[in-house]
């Protein structure tokens, strides 16, 4: 998967899988939802 660019709907968020690419060392677009406050906030607050 290295070099690919992988986009994900917000099951991807889940740690096994977004694990899984970025030990690939792929790059990748993960889809978040406003059902997981904690993380939700961290990143709406970074941006």
């Amino acid at each position: 998967m290295a070099g690919c660019i992988i986009t994900i709907d917000a099951m991807g968020t889940q740690t096994a899988i977004a694990s899984q690419m970025s030990n690939a060392k792929a790059n990748y677009v993960l889809a978040l939802k406003g059902n997981h406050p904690t993380l939700y906030g961290q990143v709406k607050n970074w941006f």
